[in-house]
Parts: structure tokens; C-alpha cells; sequence
């Protein structure tokens, strides 16, 4: 059971992090999060960011139950 990742704690680092905690389960996820981020962010004036988070949180935990499998 080397290198098993929490979905709970991807979830809260998420959470409270954004694109950086999903750096904890997907670095792959976390850098196109955070490129949608900026990207839809800033035109939006952060409106985006609502939905995008959401999405983040859910990425973040699959990625790392995927991981435990």
C-alpha cells in the first residue's frame, strides 16, 4: 500500500487551494486547472472560477482514487 493518495485530503487541499492542491493527486489536472483559471478568470472578472472549482474538486478526487487502484 506504497504511495496511496486520500481522496479527503485532495478534496480539502482542493478546496482551499484550488488548481495548487490538485497538485497533490494530478499535476497534469492541476496545470490545465490553472491555465482555465487565469484564461477564463481574468475576461470573466472570476465568475468562471465558480464553476471551475467545483470541477477541480471532483478532478482532483477521482485522480486520486485512480491513483489507489
Amino acid at each position: 500500500m506504497a504511495n496511496r493518495k486520500s481522496v479527503l485530503l485532495s478534496l480539502v487541499l482542493t478546496f482551499f487551494f484550488g488548481p495548487f492542491g490538485m497538485l497533490y493527486s494530478t499535476v497534469p489536472g492541476a496545470l490545465i486547472m490553472l491555465v482555465l483559471y487565469v484564461a477564463l478568470g481574468i475576461p470573466t472578472l472570476g465568475w468562471a472560477i465558480a464553476v471551475l472549482h467545483p470541477i477541480a474538486m471532483i478532478w482532483g478526487a477521482i485522480a486520486a482514487d485512480r491513483a489507489n487502484r
